[in-house]
């Protein structure tokens, strides 16, 4: 009996580790292919933090050694004659360590060598939320995905969100299908952007906690372990990086932008911006933090935890977009899965207009060319969204346990 990609992805067949690894050296292959393809994509951008950081590793450069990056930027500055501020690397080390193989090629192969990585974990990332669709949902959930100006506009600078996504959509996968292995996978990707993907790990985490069934457990203490591993490994590669981490975000808040971000599109901070006429990232804070622990005595109180894993995950990436001050526009691609859940499950022509509208409202932006109104118009798609989400919640009786749960 001939299988169709989703049976195959859900059969046992994907479970065995030959057919895994064929499918990721498949993949692998194609993207190397595609990057050869001469296409315009440009390198000083947010791509070059990345892409200078793993040129020092290939030198021997350590990943907060700042100075020395400096110079590397300044060669690249040189060669595209251009000038630029090369930003402060402030990402975990294992972020670099797994693009380590960027350094390694000239800048322009690296730049098309990282779209083509993000659009594929873009596209992995729906592709795992949507195996059990029709394909006329499947073909709905890739247009409004590509469609979405927050992911053109990452694919345009390279940014480093995209394996956070990847992140999310793999554990829910895996909350699916009862896979410990998958999910352990799943939450370290979370990692990868931590002030972008910390919310969701929480909400993860805690909801292996909340249920504690034999899987969950599994998954918790593999979650764990894997965590120990990783900065036990990165010690023994960088004995010092605890500290010059420290160092190096201690240089990053000192610069004038840190505390007045007008750069920053995340909904705390956009809320100063209107209260005080300054994006305040100080106050912002605490009234991030405020609005978590508000949301988190919610779910307690309403056993949200008791509900479908992709809703709660999705409910957690719309948390993260309205209380983080530290997001920047292409990291508003959170948003995109809470809209692919939101319309899958909508029901009546005013759900699917209000859906619509949230779906058009951030081209204002691009339409307008105005970074502001942009950011604006993001959070107002995230408010509307987070809106539909909790009107569902109070409406909808959750039920005592899952069936993802049980």
């Amino acid at each position: 009996m001939k299988l169709s990609m989703n049976e195959l992805w859900g059969s046992n067949q994907l479970k065995s580790s030959g057919t895994i690894a064929l499918i990721v050296s498949i993949l692998a292959v194609t993207i190397v292919l595609l990057s050869f393809i001469p296409l315009p994509i440009p390198v000083i951008t947010d791509f070059i933090m990345l892409y200078v950081a793993t040129v020092g590793l290939t030198q021997g450069v350590n990943v907060y050694d700042y100075s020395t990056q400096q110079m590397l930027a300044q060669q690249l500055a040189v060669q595209f004659d251009t000038e630029f501020t090369y930003p402060f690397y402030i990402y975990p080390p294992w972020l670099a360590y797994s693009s380590a193989f960027l350094g390694w090629l000239s800048p322009a192969h690296a730049a098309r060598l990282w779209f083509w990585v993000n659009i594929f974990l873009i596209l992995g990332s729906v592709y795992l939320i949507t195996i059990t669709w029709s394909r006329r949902w499947w073909l709905v959930a890739v247009v409004v995905t590509m469609l979405s100006p927050a992911v053109l506009g990452l694919l345009t600078v390279g940014q480093f969100v995209a394996p956070v996504l990847f992140g999310i959509a793999l554990t829910i996968y895996a909350a699916t299908n009862r896979s410990a292995s998958w999910y352990v996978v799943g939450m370290l990707l979370l990692t990868f952007k931590p002030h972008v993907g910390i919310v969701p790990f929480l909400v993860a985490g805690g909801w292996l906690i909340y249920h504690r069934q034999n899987w969950q457990l599994r998954a918790l203490s593999g979650v764990a372990g894997a965590l120990i591993a990783l900065l036990l490994g990165t010690s023994l590669i960088y004995p010092t990086w605890i500290q010059d981490y420290l160092v190096m975000l201690d240089a990053f808040r000192s610069l004038p932008t840190f505390g007045v971000c007008t750069l920053c599109s995340g909904g705390s901070v956009l809320l100063t911006w209107l209260l005080f006429g300054t994006p305040l990232t100080s106050i912002a804070l605490y009234i991030g933090l405020s609005f978590i622990a508000l949301m988190a005595l919610w779910g307690l109180t309403t056993r949200i935890f008791s509900g479908q894993f992709d809703r709660l995950m999705s409910w957690s990436m719309l948390i993260t977009v309205l209380a983080v001050p530290y997001l920047n526009n292409y990291d508003h691609i959170v948003s995109l899965l809470p809209m692919l859940w939101l319309l899958r499950s909508a029901r009546g022509k005013i759900e699917y207009l209000v859906l619509c509208l949230a779906f058009l409202l951030p081209w204002l932006g691009p339409l307008t060319q105005d970074r502001q109104l942009f950011a604006i118009s993001l959070i107002g798609q995230a408010i509307i969204l987070f809106g539909f989400m909790t009107v569902q919640l109070a409406r909808q009786p959750l039920p005592a346990s899952s069936p993802v749960a049980s």
